[in-house]
């Protein structure tokens, strides 16, 4: 199991919804659903089922709140940029990879990357 799957998907415990200095934008929360990502390709069918509810969960919660889950697929470093640049994003936070897979490890350091190259530099990361 991957305890910070289970982290990333509860309003309760997601630093990044929590304690984001910068809340005078709107906020686009996004799970990004990563077909190259270890964690799904090997998992049961339970898992995949409990999954699901978990990114369900959240996007019900978010909305108690007025907002929402936005959901996609692909690439974390393609989709992404997509993204920002549609929203006009400035600011970017996003959980800490607690498997230190190294997939998930240089998909986080990419997508770092990326959101300052993207932005000329002038986007603020934080994790």
């Amino acid at each position: 199991d991957n305890p910070a799957l289970l982290q990333a998907l509860s309003l309760a415990n997601n630093g990044t919804t929590t304690n984001n200095g910068n809340n005078n934008g709107r906020i686009y929360p996004v799970y990004i659903v990563d077909p190259n990502c270890y964690a799904l390709l090997k998992c049961s069918v339970s898992r995949a089922k409990f999954l699901l509810e978990c990114v369900q969960d959240l996007d019900a919660s978010l909305k108690e709140r007025g907002s929402r889950l936005y959901v996609a697929t692909g690439d974390p470093v393609e989709v992404l940029p997509q993204l920002w640049e549609e929203w006009g994003v400035t600011h970017m936070t996003h959980e800490a990879d607690e498997t230190g897979e190294p997939y998930a490890v240089e998909r986080d350091a990419a997508v770092r990357e990326a959101a300052n190259k993207d932005a000329g530099g002038r986007r603020n990361v934080k994790v």
